[in-house]
C-alpha cells in the first residue's frame, strides 16, 4: 500500500466476519447498560449479603470435644464437623498428597496438601482441629479433611 493510499480492508480481517464501526458503538453501548444495570444489585449484595464482618469459615462446627472424651461422645457426630482440641503424638509429612497430624488416644486428623500446618505442629503441642469425623471407635478415630483451628476462638466441649 503507497503512503496516502485508503485500505479498504478492516486492520485485522477475520474471514466471513466484518465489524462496522456501528457495530463496535452497539456493542459497546450493551455492555456499559449491563454494567449500570448491575450495579444496584452488586451494591446491594455487597451490603446485605455479607453480614458484619467477612469471615473464612466453612461452617461452625456440630460439637466441639476434648480428644479424651471423643471416643465415648462424638459417635452421633459421625459426617459432621467438629471440632477437638488435644495433644499431637506424631506427625507425618512424607507423603506429597497428605499431611497426617496424630493425636493422643487414637486420633488421626487428615490436613491434605497442607503440609507447612502438620509441620508447625510439634509432638507434645496442643492444638485444636476442625474437621468431618470419618470413624470413631476408640483407638481408631479420622478426622478427615481436617484443618487447624485458631487457638482463641471459641471453644465449648460437650
Amino acid at each position: 500500500m503507497l503512503v496516502g493510499e485508503k485500505n479498504p480492508q478492516p486492520s485485522m480481517p477475520i474471514p466471513g466476519i466484518c465489524i462496522t464501526g456501528d457495530m463496535r458503538r452497539t456493542r459497546f453501548s450493551i455492555l456499559a447498560l449491563v454494567m449500570v444495570m448491575s450495579l444496584p444489585f452488586i451494591t446491594t449484595v455487597h451490603l446485605v449479603g455479607c453480614g458484619e464482618d467477612y469471615e473464612l469459615d466453612y461452617g461452625q462446627p456440630a460439637a466441639q470435644f476434648l480428644a479424651k472424651d471423643l471416643p465415648s461422645k462424638a459417635k452421633s457426630y459421625i459426617g459432621k464437623k467438629i471440632t477437638v482440641k488435644g495433644t499431637v503424638a506424631r506427625v507425618d509429612t512424607s507423603n506429597p498428597t497428605s499431611s497426617w497430624v496424630f493425636l493422643k488416644g487414637g486420633i488421626e486428623c487428615n490436613l491434605g496438601r497442607f503440609k507447612a500446618m502438620a509441620n508447625s505442629c510439634k509432638v507434645g503441642d496442643t492444638v485444636f482441629v476442625d474437621g468431618f469425623l470419618r470413624r470413631c471407635d476408640d483407638g481408631d478415630i479420622l478426622i478427615e479433611p481436617a484443618l487447624q483451628r485458631d487457638p482463641t476462638a471459641d471453644f465449648n466441649p460437650h
